[in-house]
């Protein structure tokens, strides 16, 4: 059954909904009264209106924040701005006095526009636009520190301007305080996750301009508003007609005022909320209204905190976090892309910011909402792709802190394993993350490489959290010799069955264990791979079983399935066989016997062939697209060499997912933007699709921005660019390997400076290609290490007629241009 709360707040706006839409409803409502559904997932919610509540279907939005804060805000599709965990969400209207009437940015009308962007097309700030009325409202919403203390605050900015030809106009922007965010109004499941945003007690104190939200400090107003309402229940009504009656913009319909009531309770669905209103009279001589606003989203209480707030310097501000933030996005590496494709360098930098934002004290986490917490495994992609992004001191700081935080000493007992030795917090204990230590291992390993001798950070971490922690894989196995059954990770399939995902990245830690401790000397070498062998000989034994099993039942197609458990299970679970193209690569070298290899890129083209559509569907466990999943298969495709079917996959995660649009409503050309170079965990097929599909049962959603996400379009773009092969035992570096024609005009160029390897020093190139010439120019600017070979496969014509290093003519086999160690410049001619 519903909660009280959760009843009113659906059936509030729902009949507001069917009437005249008063309320300024964010996105996420809209969708689900776009075409509503029954089906909720009944294994998370209670009832219908708890997932609604919860809003577990439309989990979209676009987040700023400050680089290793606790607090993120969320900025929705018309502005609205949520500090995640306060109470309210603000957002801005206008008003007309001569009319009365309400102009919400969140409802399409013929006279009026809607547009949202990044700042410089990547910086995190939120730009939102809108125009009626003659008028352009302009609101940037920045995250950002103030003080001795750095505490973080957002700052809101609002610019009413005169459009060109209009000579005056005097319509009031409006602010609208309310509990609905964009997020939801509260989580509220069986999972645990539990954080209400019901609005029970508000007040506005006039004197100070500033409201109180639930008894501490919420927005204060830079200048004060001509007009003020503050709404509730008092009396504690039962019925969705008195928030209907009772509201601000029914007052400025009615009586063209606010109430000027400076303060409400609501103690039955927690719905109070408040307007207030700036008058305007624009003309040639007085053509812009500009109003800020500050969002205290850290640790302020009592007077002083209110003066710091008061007498800070918008300027400042604002000048203080553009200057950070242009000065770390602007650090090596820098690509220089040509124009057909200087997007994805945007999105790369927004991807950057994003993983930087959601690092808290140096522990990234996955999500600023549900996600808000630390994963071993979503940090260990985060931090590789942070470090090979230039930020190595955040993925040092994470790895060496607070990897050493997550290890058990204890020695008790996790279902059927030993907690000592295991890296995990409650997370992987609860859902038995048995991918937890070779994830681990592998992120130690690769840093360490990354980073160099220097850094000391394999030594460091070597004795005992590497030591113990591949004994530990040694020591808690299944009889079978594979990890045990759990839910290393929510695509995977069944919480009761074993995964190979376990093992792929179990042989990936060890492989890393194994070569840190020959780095170092270490006398527990050979003992690590000995334990490498073990995991890699059942895990061979049981593939290869599997494979032949499927035989015997009559599959033509050859497949991996999830596990072992899932003989014959050919369904989109079998998506968990890209880790072992990416990112462990276990395809390089002799990690599996080649015959399993073989059945690996056939699965590749079994999951091409039965779960694409634009994107991957992944039916079997979310009923929703899963972008970082097209991410992590482009970058499969990449590394095997297939840069058609990478760049398809790469091309709809961009276009369709990470700046995904859709129409306002039914048949409308007016488009939302719904988000601004994020990606969710999933992808509804209703906004994948602007409602051209529709699912018959519910879906999942989780967060987003998605940390992990994020981190696969970091890693994936840089080895499009340039990627390491066969470190240990013939070193190589790919050079611009997933480089498609299409890339490249004639004269333009690509360019990368200082770009971390997994060789402990930085390389730096610039391609040119010379259409008219068919012709290619490579020049190094940094060169690898000594020893190290250069790789340029070339992608332009249909094949290579000759190819010079340094002026002496190479050998040419094929499409892959090996060139000299130490080699500075090459050229390429192609038919």
């Amino acid at each position: 059954m519903p909660q009280p709360h959760e009843r009113l707040f659906y059936e509030v706006m729902w009949r507001d909904q069917t009437r005249d839409r008063r309320l300024p409803k964010p996105w996420w409502i809209q969708q689900y009264f776009r075409r509503w559904t029954d089906a909720f997932d009944g294994g998370l919610f209670d009832s219908k209106e708890a997932a609604f509540a919860s809003n577990a279907n439309y989990r979209y939005w676009n987040m700023i924040g400050v680089k290793d804060h606790h607090q993120e805000s969320l900025v929705g599709q018309a502005g609205e701005v949520e500090p995640v965990y306060d109470e309210y969400a603000l957002s801005f209207f206008l008003f007309d006095p001569a009319t009365r009437d309400r102009y919400l940015p969140q409802v399409s009308r013929a006279d009026t526009t809607l547009a949202q962007g990044l700042e410089g097309g990547y910086l995190p700030v939120v730009h939102t636009r809108y125009t009626a009325l003659g008028v352009e409202v302009e609101q940037r919403a920045i995250a950002t520190t103030l003080g001795l203390r750095q505490r973080s605050v957002v700052l809101l900015r609002f610019w009413v301007r005169l459009l060109p030809g209009v000579a005056s106009a005097s319509p009031s922007l409006c602010l609208a305080l309310s509990p609905v965010g964009v997020t939801g109004v509260e989580r509220h499941d069986r999972a645990g996750r539990i954080s209400t945003r019901r609005l029970n007690v508000l007040r506005y104190l006039p004197a100070e301009s500033r409201v109180e939200i639930e008894a501490h400090l919420g927005p204060v107003f830079m200048s004060a508003p001509d007009g003020f309402g503050v709404y509730g229940n008092p009396a504690q009504i039962d019925d969705p007609e008195h928030y209907l009656a009772n509201n601000p913009y029914r007052d400025l319909a009615l009586g063209g005022a606010l109430n000027g009531q400076s303060s409400a309770q609501d103690l039955l669905a927690g719905l109070c909320s408040a307007a207030f209103e700036w008058t305007t009279h624009l003309h040639s001589a007085n053509p812009e209204l500009t109003l800020d606003v500050l969002l205290p989203v850290d640790d302020y209480r009592g007077a002083s905190d209110v003066a710091e707030l008061r007498t800070a310097s918008p300027d400042a501000l604002e000048a203080a976090n553009r200057s950070f933030w242009l000065a770390k996005l602007g650090a090596d590496p820098t690509f220089a892309l040509p124009p057909p494709v200087s997007h994805l360098f945007d999105l790369y930098r927004t991807c950057r910011s994003h993983l930087l934002i959601l690092a808290d004290g140096g522990e990234i986490h996955p999500g600023p909402t549900i996600y808000d917490s630390f994963w071993i495994r979503d940090s260990s992609v985060e931090s590789i792709a942070c470090a090979l992004a230039g930020d190595g001191d955040l993925a040092q700081r994470q790895i060496g802190t607070h990897y050493p935080a997550a290890f058990n000493f204890g020695h008790e007992r996790i279902g059927p394993v030993s907690a000592f030795g295991f890296f995990g917090k409650e997370h992987e204990k609860h859902d038995r993350e048995w991918d937890s230590n070779g994830q681990a291992l592998w992120a130690i390993g690769s840093l360490d490489r990354i980073l160099g001798p220097a850094s000391a950070l394999g030594a460091s971490l070597y004795s005992p959290y590497v030591l113990e922690g591949a004994r530990w894989i040694r020591n808690n196995r299944s009889s079978f010799g594979l990890l045990h059954s759990g839910w290393s990770a929510e695509h995977l399939g069944d919480a009761d069955k074993p995964h190979y995902w376990d093992d792929w990245w179990a042989l990936a830690g060890l492989y890393e264990a194994a070569r840190l401790a020959q780095r170092l000397g270490a006398n527990e070498a050979q003992e690590l791979w000995d334990v490498f062998d073990d995991v890699k000989r059942a895990t061979t034994d049981s593939m290869r079983w599997v494979l032949e099993e499927q035989r015997r039942q009559g599959h033509w197609e050859t497949f991996i399935p999830t596990g072992p458990a899932d003989v014959g299970r050919l369904d989109s679970t079998v998506i968990g066989a890209l880790t072992y193209f990416h990112p462990c690569r276990l395809y390089m070298g002799p990690k599996l016997p080649a015959d399993l290899d073989r059945a690996m890129r056939h699965t590749l083209d079994t999951i091409w062939g039965h779960f694409m559509d634009g994107g991957f569907r992944h039916d079997s466990a979310w009923n929703a697209y899963g972008p970082y999943l097209t991410l992590q298969l482009a970058h499969s495709f990449l590394l095997i060499g297939d840069v058609a079917r990478m760049d398809q996959c790469l091309a709809w995660s961009v276009h369709n997912a990470a700046y995904a649009r859709m129409s306002r409503d039914l048949g409308s050309t007016e488009l939302w933007q719904v988000v601004l170079g994020a990606w969710n965990e999933q992808h509804a097929y209703p906004i994948a699709k602007d409602y051209r599909e529709f699912p018959g049962r519910s879906w999942y959603m989780g967060d987003i921005p998605h940390g992990w996400a994020a981190a696969e379009f970091l890693l994936l773009l840089r080895d499009i660019l340039l990627f390491e092969a066969d470190e240990d035992d013939d070193p190589q570096l790919y050079i611009a390997a997933g480089v498609p024609p299409h890339w490249l005009g004639d004269g333009e160029q690509i360019r990368l400076s200082g770009a971390p390897t997994r060789y402990g020093q930085p390389v730096g190139y610039t391609l040119v290609h010379r259409a008219s010439a068919q012709r290619v120019e490579l020049n190094l600017t940094t060169a690898p290490p000594p020893g190290v070979r250069l790789i340029y496969p070339c992608r332009f014509g249909s094949g290579v007629v000759s190819a010079s290093a340094d002026g002496t003519p190479l050998a040419v086999t094929g499409r892959d241009i090996a060139l000299p160690p130490g080699t500075t410049r090459a050229v390429v001619n192609y038919l």
